[in-house]
């Protein structure tokens, strides 16, 4: 029945088949399911988790709860990868801007196979298959809980990878018998190094333990350097910001805990102490000093224990003051002016301009913000061209193991940000120039219609012919000619 095939099966025939421990795939030919391992089995990758022989047989930790629990000491020690996952969840700004790449590079998309060496018309029946490939990706294990392997989901997780790793990657994980297909699974690119063997690049996983040098693994990078395989993460420059923008922000909570907020200033009189001190104490100079420590700490305890309402009642030897709270003098930077050019660094850093991040400042105008969004959708267009290529070689290597020839271009749909009136105007504005075109003699009907909707026209134009107008734009009236003389007139020739 092909490659994929989806008849109906009875439930007890499809359990029959599984194993334990087995995974959702299907049988060529039986529409049924296949022993295929999440994380072993057929499949080559490690998830980063296994790696170094830990965490198989463990739970996982939930990743936001870890990385809410950091501090200093961490974030310094952590890996420029894991590091980038951490601020992915605990800072604001790395937040935000993944979720802004993820939210507008995540767009539909258009599949379209051809034949190699074709005339360059489309295989229709080819496309199917990958559609196909892509339902059954829909439908979860009868038999045990299983991931959603769904290909919008797979999408987002590369593009994820894009945005923070600067690569994608991916396995094909093949079924039983190694003749098809069972799903895609995302790789992150943080785990895969590469040597140079044999005039080429072999990629390796696992400290180079295992070798991916296999057809069904695939890697893409994002602006890779000549003679590097390596893809360049698009955030990592806004990491050495992020840690001093940490550090500056835990310099102001200290100064605003400190002086930010009004104090009291208990002024001891020493001089009435002294007066009260007892005679046998003041002329020992070593009990005289422990006798004014004793009644200072005496003091500094009954204040600690005071309610906030709490009545002050004191002797005259002490003075009640207050300090901080913007009664002292001017600091000696402005905080605000430096968080300033740490913003602008870090958005330069983000690849995420103000427009962008909510931070419009009341001097950037209407056009300038366009202009900053059309820029930034460029750098979207950049990450989804890595994700369609990797997606398009998948895909054309996943006809290829089930014997079929057929070359996959893969492609995210136009990223549009404008409300469906502006879309309808623009629409109306395009398709009347389009019409003059062809009015005007520049364009036969065929370009007009593959230039207004993408293809050749379904009939014969319905717009009348224009009627003539004179100067002042109406109807020209007609006149009877009475010229006897003329040709064609009613009179007889002279």
């Amino acid at each position: 029945m092909g490659l994929f095939s989806f008849g109906k099966r009875k439930q007890k025939t499809a359990l029959a088949g599984r194993t334990s421990g087995g995974s959702r795939g299907r049988s060529s030919g039986s529409g049924g399911y296949v022993s295929v391992n999440d994380f072993g089995g057929s499949r080559t990758t490690m998830p980063k988790f296994t790696m170094g022989g830990g965490g198989v047989g463990g739970s996982l930790p939930k990743k936001v709860q870890s990385d809410l629990g950091l501090d200093e000491r961490t974030l310094q020690s952590a890996t420029i990868e894991d590091l980038m996952d951490i601020l992915a969840d605990a800072h604001g700004d790395v937040s935000y801007a993944i979720w802004n790449f993820m939210r507008l590079g995540n767009t539909k998309y258009n599949i379209k196979v051809y034949k190699p060496m074709g005339d360059g018309t489309e295989d229709e029946t080819m496309k199917k298959v990958v559609t196909d490939f892509f339902d059954m990706l829909e439908i979860p294990d009868p038999t045990r809980f299983s991931m959603n392997r769904s290909i919008e989901k797979v999408l987002g997780q590369m593009i994820f990878a894009v945005v923070t790793r600067g690569a994608a990657a991916g396995e094909l994980v093949m079924g039983a018998g190694n003749t098809e297909v069972a799903f895609i699974a995302p790789v992150d690119p943080g785990t895969i190094t590469f040597r140079y063997e044999g005039d080429r690049y072999v990629p390796y996983q696992d400290d180079d333990k295992i070798s991916l040098d296999l057809p069904t693994f695939f890697y893409e990078g994002l602006d890779e350097r000549i003679d590097d395989p390596y893809g360049r993460g698009p955030l990592v420059s806004a990491i050495n910001m992020i840690m001093f923008q940490l550090q500056v922000l835990n310099d102001i909570k200290a100064v605003v805990h400190n002086q930010g907020y009004p104090r009291f200033d208990i002024k001891i009189l020493e001089e009435v102490l002294l007066r009260r001190m007892p005679i046998g104490v003041r002329n020992n100079e070593e009990e005289s000093q422990k006798w004014l420590n004793g009644r200072l700490n005496e003091i500094i305890e009954m204040y600690q224990n005071l309610d906030p309402d709490d009545t002050f009642v004191h002797y005259d030897s002490i003075e009640v003051g207050m300090a901080g709270g913007g009664s002292g003098g001017g600091a000696l930077i402005d905080p605000q002016k430096l968080m300033t050019v740490l913003d602008n660094m870090l958005m330069t850093g983000l690849k995420t301009l103000s427009t962008i991040l909510g931070r419009r400042s009341t001097g950037n105008t209407e056009s300038f913000a366009k202009i900053e969004i059309k820029l930034y959708i460029q750098g979207v267009r950049a990450i989804q061209r890595v994700v369609e290529r990797l997606m398009g070689r998948m895909l054309t290597a996943m006809l290829n193991l089930g014997g079929k020839q057929g070359i996959v271009k893969f492609q995210f749909e136009e990223i549009e940000i404008r409300t469906e009136m502006e879309q309808a105007q623009f629409n109306q504005i395009h398709l009347l120039n389009v019409a003059l075109m062809r009015n005007e003699g520049w364009i036969d009907q065929n370009e007009a219609a593959m230039r207004a909707v993408g293809h050749a026209p379904v009939g014969e134009s319905l717009l009348l012919p224009q009627a003539p107008t004179n100067a002042d734009g109406g109807t020209p009236q007609g006149q009877t000619d009475t010229n006897a003389s003329a040709r064609g007139g009613t009179t007889e020739d002279s």
